[in-house]
């Protein structure tokens, strides 16, 4: 009797065995899987292009530093030295070394050349340059390209060289017709004006001024007496207004699509004492032309901050070394460099201009 009830709870205690292992092998079985969609059928996941996040992208603390190099068309104008720091501030940012800037004493694309070329026997990764002439410095930049430097250009362009990228400031075309318009409404369409300008190798300038052109000539009643290129020389430019105002005794205004112009006219302007009688508009530094606009010499004034131009350059010279990529539209570069402004997918980036008036231009440290 005993016997038959202990073999008849092994019975049962198997059979709970064997139920409760089929249990645990039904678990184990792979869940049926939903049919596939025909998109995700047909798609071909071979050829898709990488996302931003799976880049080959070294980070800026697991790399030896950029070596860059920066060349200006003229050392020791506020308008370079503004741009240096926001080099600097990005070379910081960016894990680089700035190991030149700089340029000229005073306009000259030969002494340009020859610091480039100093660059490019040093090693460097990149080279900025803002030229002083677009076509002269076309051969050195290709050089420095030949010999395996990244080449951008920033302010100034030489678009027909084979640099990268440029990062400038307000399209030219635009710039410049926005400095007539202004001029055309200041002198109410008639009278005398002269025109200034830095160096007439530039084709940025070439091309404001040409803008700048444009939009006078839909006024017959407005003459343009003089054109004057001082060479981004404040003193030369000086004695270029005062031999104006002197020749041309009936002149409204002075337009320079050079940060040196405005300040250099209104400077002149107020030696003679035609403040009232003559202004002073175009492409400046509010730094330099402050007491001027107080003084009503200058109405308005045109430019962009330098800081952050220098800043982008940098930054966007390190992020293709970093990837191989050129800056697209609205590429970002933080709250000191703000946003490039790329159109149709080109190799120019702009940065926003600012217009300043006696409301603002206290506002700026630039």
């Amino acid at each position: 009797m005993k016997r038959t009830k202990l073999v008849t709870m092994m019975a049962l205690v198997l059979t709970l065995i064997m139920m409760i292992t089929g249990c645990g092998s039904k678990a184990e079985e792979p869940a049926a899987q939903p049919a596939a969609t025909p998109a995700a059928e047909d798609k071909d996941t071979s050829s898709e292009e990488p996302k931003a996040s799976d880049d080959a992208q070294k980070s800026a603390a697991d790399r030896e530093p950029y070596k860059i190099g920066i060349v200006v068309k003229q050392m020791g104008a506020p308008y370079f030295d503004y741009a240096a720091e926001g080099a600097k501030k990005a070379a910081k940012d960016y894990n680089a070394e700035i190991i030149s800037y700089t340029g000229p004493s005073s306009e000259d694309v030969n002494q340009e050349i020859t610091f480039i070329e100093d660059l490019i026997t040093q090693g460097a990764d990149a080279i900025l340059v803002s030229t002083a002439d677009s076509t002269a410095i076309i051969p050195t930049i290709n050089k420095a390209m030949e010999a395996g430097v990244a080449v951008f250009t920033f302010d100034i362009d030489s678009p027909d060289s084979d640099r990268l990228f440029c990062v400038t400031a307000g399209n030219s075309e635009e710039s410049g017709a926005a400095i007539g318009e202004s001029l055309v409404k200041l002198v109410e369409e008639k009278g005398q004006v002269a025109l200034l300008t830095g160096g007439l190798g530039s084709e940025t300038l070439n091309r404001r001024l040409d803008a700048i052109k444009g939009v006078l000539s839909k006024y017959p009643d407005i003459e343009v007496v003089a054109t004057e290129a001082c060479d981004d020389n404040f003193e030369k430019c000086v004695s270029q207004v005062e031999n104006l105002i002197q020749t041309y005794p009936d002149l409204k205004a002075v337009a320079g699509v050079s940060s040196v112009n405005p300040p250099a006219a209104a400077m002149a302007i107020q030696s003679a004492n035609k403040t009232g009688q003559i202004m002073s508009i175009g492409i400046g530094m509010p730094s330099q032309c402050s007491e001027y606009i107080d003084a009503g010499v200058i109405p308005e004034l045109t430019l962009w901050d330098p800081g952050v131009m220098g800043y982008d350059a940098v930054a966007a010279a390190v992020n293709y070394m970093d990837t191989g990529k050129l800056p697209q539209n609205n590429e970002d570069y933080g709250e000191y460099g703000g946003k490039l402004i790329v159109e149709d997918n080109g190799t120019v980036g702009y940065i926003p201009s600012i217009i300043f008036t006696k409301e603002n231009v206290h506002d700026y440290d630039f």
